[in-house]
């Protein structure tokens, strides 16, 4: 702050009296030779805008935006469907009193944040060359006086503040300008308007989204070379606990992270990641079909439309203390001169009057989308949101038991049986695999003494050879000999299994990231799918079944005292592992434990009757 205060200095030490012709002093009807007064201009904090500064409200059938005229930008989304009414959740640190709303009970927002400088959707300056110049000349009116200031850059201004002013506003759309034009005569104006999207190219209707236009006004009087940023901010509590102890037996943490899709690629790190991310790991040069930050199931994207090129460049970055952005910054572009006045300048500061208020210099077009990673909501919007759900190798297996889960519960109008019905149909699809694992580990276990019979004539042999123990290879030849004699494949019980594994973790990815669950009950005690069981009942009957389980399982050779072990050692490890997952996922794990045990005791009796 000392550096920039002494630059500041050094401008007001050269600051002179506005000539009698500048750039726009000919517009400047109110500010006669004398009023006109010179006065420093000193970056201080805007000052706390909130609470005292009301937003402006936009809805839709879906959604509650409000525009914060503190930052330009959005303060808080709500969605408002049943499913999004949310229990009181635990405030982060240093969150004041007037912001505790945003962690009330009640629907949820989607943004976390209550400082104006985290709102998602900020559209702020990063250069402005005025006739080549960056520091610029501006007018303030305060009361009946005008004054005169010289600052470093419209960059400055802007962060010094950030303030926008409603410029207009009906159920339909918002408008909001920075800087003020009742107080301010500036070089640059941004007008930003705020609507409800219209239909998607595909005729979808959009009630998550909106259409926003920046449109900049260049009333200098020369050409400005301007560089613009779109920004979509989002934060996550720094000093959450990690769970402690239990942590590491949790599901993954639901961090924040920031993405793009370009190319038919995503690119996606998360706040943990993005620190330590190089460059081409989280930016692109180009348009992007989107750009945003999100959570688990619930994303804040911006989808530029018009006005950007292909040297347009996208950044996600951290920002500290909890902080994560993703930033689309325009390539410099050169602004004309505006040829007449908007009613909104002209009416203080002077100037021709442009007709209906068309003429600004450049405008941007962007769609926001603020809503649940649902994939046929992001599917009407289209422009590749779908991308935005990963589930890394797994996705080609994931994606349709999406589509079989959605399948499921409109058949039946309950997620708890459509989990079932999930995990039914996949145990079913890989009945043929397990069912033959099953058989030759039962068969296994049936030459156990035939192995046992082997392994003491080779260690007696050894005896009388005065060897301590049996030699392997040959141990391990005699054991190989007596498999093939009885037909059986040693791998045959762990290869199916291994090719189960990418459809289990698939499954448990699905059901785990399906924003379907959210809030959505199981029965009774249980009233969200995608939090843990309060009184731990499905982990506890969890165990008790794995140990049935375990009971049932063939066990081929082995340490009795290790198989031993193992009977006791798994149910205790998968209970105390099941405590803090959600219980949408410990149903579902219980749910194939209980198939398991179901089909193994078919196997067992099949293998016996053979």
């Amino acid at each position: 702050m000392t550096a920039i205060r002494s630059i500041f200095l050094m401008l007001f030490a050269s600051l002179a009296i506005l000539p009698a012709k500048t750039a726009h002093a000919d517009l400047s009807a109110a500010a006669t030779p004398t009023t006109a007064a010179v006065k420093p201009f000193v970056a201080t904090p805007a000052g706390p805008c909130r609470p005292g500064t009301p937003g402006v409200k936009l809805s839709s059938g879906e959604a509650i935006w409000t525009l914060s005229p503190c930052s330009g930008a959005l303060e808080s989304i709500h969605l408002t469907a049943a499913q999004f009414r949310v229990a009181a959740r635990a405030e982060p640190t240093g969150l004041p009193a007037w912001a505790r709303g945003k962690y009330a009970a009640g629907q949820l927002d989607l943004v976390p944040t209550w400082d104006a400088p985290w709102d998602p959707y900020q559209d702020t300056i990063v250069q402005a060359l005025v006739g080549g110049q960056t520091s610029v000349k501006i007018q303030r009116k305060e009361g009946a006086a005008t004054t005169v200031q010289t600052v470093p850059s419209m960059q400055a201004l802007q962060k010094a503040e950030p303030q926008w002013t409603v410029l207009r506003q009906d159920a339909t759309q918002v408008a909001m300008i920075w800087p003020d034009p009742q107080k301010v005569s500036a070089p640059l104006y941004l007008v930003k308007t705020w609507k409800p999207a219209g239909k998607s190219a595909s005729g979808a209707a959009q009630p998550l989204s909106l259409d926003v236009e920046v449109a900049v006004w260049n009333v200098s009087g020369q050409p400005v070379q301007l560089t613009l940023q779109s920004q979509v901010s989002s934060f996550q509590d720094p000093t959450a606990g990690s769970g402690g102890l239990m942590g590491m037996f949790s599901a993954p943490p639901d961090n924040k992270g920031a993405g793009l899709w370009q190319d038919g690629a995503l690119v996606h790190q998360d706040l943990a990641g993005l620190s330590k991310a190089d460059a081409p790991d989280r930016q692109r040069t180009g348009k992007p079909d989107w750009f945003g930050v999100d959570s688990r199931y619930f994303l804040l994207a911006t989808i530029p439309q018009n006005g950007y090129d292909t040297k347009s460049t996208t950044m996600l970055v951290p920002r500290g203390s909890g902080g994560v952005q993703a930033q689309l910054t325009t390539s410099a572009t050169t602004i004309p001169a505006a040829t007449c006045m908007p009613s909104w300048y002209q009416k203080t500061w002077g100037g021709v009057a442009c007709a209906d208020d068309k003429g600004a210099g450049k405008i941007w077009g962007y769609q926001t989308y603020a809503g649940p990673k649902q994939l046929d909501a992001l599917k009407n919007v289209g422009h590749d949101l779908v991308g935005s759900v990963e589930f890394g190798w797994f996705t080609v297996i994931a994606k349709p038991m999406i589509w079989v889960l959605r399948w499921a519960y409109d058949m039946t109008g309950l997620w708890p049986l459509a989990i079932l019905i999930l995990t039914l149909l996949v145990k079913v699809l890989l009945w043929p695999v397990t069912a033959r694992s099953m058989k030759s580990m039962k068969k296994m276990q049936q030459l156990k003494p035939e192995l046992d019979k082997v392994r003491t004539e080779l260690e007696a042999k050894a005896k009388k050879l005065g060897q301590d123990k049996a030699d392997p290879q040959e141990l391990n030849r005699a054991t190989f000999d007596l498999y093939k004699k009885h037909d059986v494949n040693p791998l045959g019980g762990c290869l199916p299994m291994l090719l189960q594994m990418p459809v289990y973790i698939a499954l448990y990815r699905t059901i785990n990231s399906s924003v379907e669950l959210f809030n959505q009950p199981l029965f009774g005690w249980v009233t969200d799918l995608t939090a843990k069981d309060p009184y731990y009942v499905l982990p506890l009957v969890l165990g008790g079944v794995m140990f049935a389980q375990q009971k049932l399982t063939p066990q081929a050779g082995g340490d009795p005292t290790q198989q031993k072990m193992m009977l006791y050692f798994m149910p205790i490890l998968f209970t105390a592992m099941m405590l803090q997952l959600p219980s949408g996922l410990t149903l579902y794990i219980l749910a194939n434990t209980v198939l398991s045990v179901l089909q193994t005791l078919y196997v067992n009796r099949s293998v016996k009757g053979s």
